[in-house]
């Protein structure tokens, strides 16, 4: 009998579509709906009101999230590291010119705006010196670059390829930037990590089969599934590098996301720590170092 698992991603990453195009989640005897969000904010709705039984998303987002009083957490972490870059329009020669620029986001005060901030002020742009615009998730932020509507904006695969082939300029990449940035989280509420809890193991092993492919297959063939899948040369060589050598987090990637947010001074109240991000037991694995 087959299972229906709902998952709620801004763009299927790789090992979801290595998993889809291989057949794995089939194997365990899943039938995963891919919902695609416009919004963080559309995303924790969906996990908040079970619409959804999980979502891949920023780390961070879970932050703000639960501060509130929510009781989300990551379950898997399925990229070593991040693979965005910031991308601007063609007129914008290097970060400098930014000042004075609106930069669109999916939301001001968490996910991977808190990333850019943080990266901003490295490169010597003190909030202030830029106007933060929410315009939504990866889609509708090429979309708005697109439109003249913003000046810049992080884009991950495929779209940041698919920018740049349009003219548009990539400014950073957070790989080299911080390397040690945590990749994109499986995020789960706890009625899919209680009553929901083997779908939810099922889910976790089909990826993790995935993941294990992924490291085990050569490079070409990894590629052409990959491209199957709607990724493009660049984007499906971002997916190699990135390539988890764990579903389980890594504590110093939690670490690195609280102390990004609490040096900017955008932590909240309830400070939460690395174990309060991570729920081990759906996967029945701890934190890495």
């Amino acid at each position: 009998m087959t299972a229906c698992f709902r998952q709620a991603v801004f763009v299927p990453p790789p090992v979801c579509v290595v998993a889809h195009e291989l057949g794995f989640f089939a194997h365990v005897g899943l039938e995963v709906e891919t919902v695609l969000i416009e919004s963080s904010t559309d995303q924790r709705d969906r996990l908040l009101t079970d619409d959804v039984d999980a979502g891949v998303t920023a780390i961070d987002n879970l932050i703000v999230w639960n501060s509130g009083g929510g009781d989300l957490r990551v379950v898997a972490q399925i990229e070593s590291t991040t693979p965005l870059r910031l991308v601007a329009q063609p007129s914008v020669r290097g970060l400098e010119d930014l000042r004075g620029a609106t930069l669109g986001v999916d939301a001001p005060d968490n996910g991977f705006a808190v990333l850019l901030r943080h990266l901003l002020g490295q490169h010597g742009l003190p909030p202030g010196a830029y106007e933060f615009e929410p315009v939504g998730g990866v889609r509708e932020r090429f979309e708005a670059l697109r439109s003249r509507s913003i000046d810049a904006a992080w884009l991950g695969p495929p779209l940041d390829e698919l920018a740049q082939q349009e003219g548009f300029v990539s400014l950073l990449a957070v790989e080299d930037e911080v390397p040690d940035f945590p990749g994109q989280g499986v995020v789960a509420g706890p009625t899919t990590r209680q009553a929901g809890r083997e779908n939810l193991s099922l889910y976790l092993t089909a990826l993790d089969t995935a993941r294990k492919w992924l490291h085990a297959t050569e490079d070409e063939q990894i590629l052409d599934v990959l491209t199957r899948g709607g990724y493009g040369p660049a984007s499906a060589r971002a997916a190699l590098r990135t390539r988890p050598v764990s579903l389980a987090p890594a504590r110093a990637g939690l670490e690195c996301v609280l102390t990004m947010r609490d040096k900017l001074g955008m932590m909240p109240d309830r400070a939460p720590g690395a174990d309060d991000l991570y729920d081990g037991r759906p996967l029945g694995l701890e934190l890495r170092p």
